[in-house]
Order: structure tokens, then sequence, then C-alpha cells
């Protein structure tokens, strides 16, 4: 459900704020300052058009970027990935630590305990395989464990995510499985034509209202 409000990225974080907090992620995820707009405009997007807020998705960047970075993640899908957490009802904090934990241990699938590797195989994922596919396409690798989870019955969806995630985080990650297609729309939405010039767009429209 789109919200046609003005966002936070754009209008109620301090602008000083803003460029520090901009200029941190451009660094985690080695983005040139010149090129941060893009990101910008990504993220104010998210904001118009899904149930986050920009200031939100922001603070979970901060969270997330060192291990979005390692796996190389676009910083737009990263955006996406915990602009859904949030969307789904999740704190920036659990956002935050719910995106690292889905990173971390598929990332480093093979070296995880025998509980996730096993985990893993019960829903027929060889842990070498899931690590080589994060390194490769991090954001696919994880929609394809997701489209998995959500093949599964509720419950044996909640077992299978605390399995290889952990008490803490099966909870959030079987409700993301179950948000799948959400996940999908906003990783659309930051990939599209659209989000292009957004913040541009929106001081203008301010402009036109003052």
């Amino acid at each position: 459900e789109q919200r046609h409000r003005p966002a936070p990225v754009a209008g109620q974080e301090p602008a000083g704020q803003l460029a520090d907090d901009m200029g941190k992620i451009a660094g985690l995820f080695h983005i040139p300052i010149p090129r941060i707009g893009d990101l910008a405009d990504a993220i104010n997007h998210l904001d118009d058009n899904a149930q986050s807020s920009g200031g939100a998705i922001i603070d979970v960047m901060r969270r997330v970027g060192g291990m979005a970075a390692t796996l190389k993640m676009p910083a737009k899908e990263a955006a996406a990935l915990g602009s859904t957490f949030l969307s789904l009802g999740s704190s920036a904090e659990v956002a935050g630590t719910a995106s690292n934990a889905v990173m971390q241990i598929l990332g480093a699938a093979t070296a995880q305990s025998k509980r996730v590797r096993m985990g893993l195989a019960s829903i027929g994922f060889a842990p070498a395989g899931i690590q080589v596919g994060m390194a490769k396409d991090a954001t696919g690798t994880i929609l394809k464990l997701l489209d998995k989870l959500n093949s599964l019955p509720s419950e044996q969806r909640m077992v299978a995510a605390s399995r290889i995630f952990g008490a803490e985080y099966g909870d959030d990650i079987a409700k993301l499985a179950s948000g799948a297609d959400e996940y999908r729309r906003q990783l659309a939405l930051v990939n599209g034509e659209q989000q292009k010039g957004s913040m541009a767009r929106e001081f203008d429209a301010r402009l036109e209202a003052t």
C-alpha cells in the first residue's frame, strides 16, 4: 500500500545527521560520494511505497553494511532486505540483527554448527552450495531459501527456520519467508527506473507546496 507523504530521508532527519549517516553508508559499501544520491533516491522511494521509514532503513543499513559489503550485496538490495523486515513489523534493531544473521549464517554455511548444516540439508540445500551461492548472488540465494521455507507447512517452516537460524531469529526468518513476495516487490522498487530522481521530485513538490 503506497503512502504519499513526506519522506523522513528528506524531511524529518536533520540535514547534518542525514549527510553523516549517508557518508558512513557510502564508506561501508564503498560507494563514491558523487553516487550516494542514487542510494538516497532508492531509500526515499522505499519510504514512499512501503511500510518503512527512510530513517529506519538508514539505521538498518548502518547495522548491516559491513556484512553486506563482505558478500558484495549491492547497497540498494541491502536496503530492500532491511525495509522488508521493517514493513513486516520488525524494529530497526531486529531488522538489522536478523539481516546480519541471514547473511552471516548462509555466507559461512560450512562453518556453522551441525544443527545448522542439518537444517539446511533437511530442506534440500548443501551448506557448501549455499555458501558459494551467497558469494555469487547473495540476494538470489536468500530468495531461494525463503521460497523453500515458504513451501513448507507453517509449523514445519518455523521448525526449519529455527534449526538454521536459531531460536532467536527463526520466527523473524519464517515471517520473512511468508513475505517473500513483498521482498521481491521492494527489490523491484529499488532497481526500477521510477526510483531515479525520487529525492529531487520530492524536493520540488515541497517547494511547490511552500
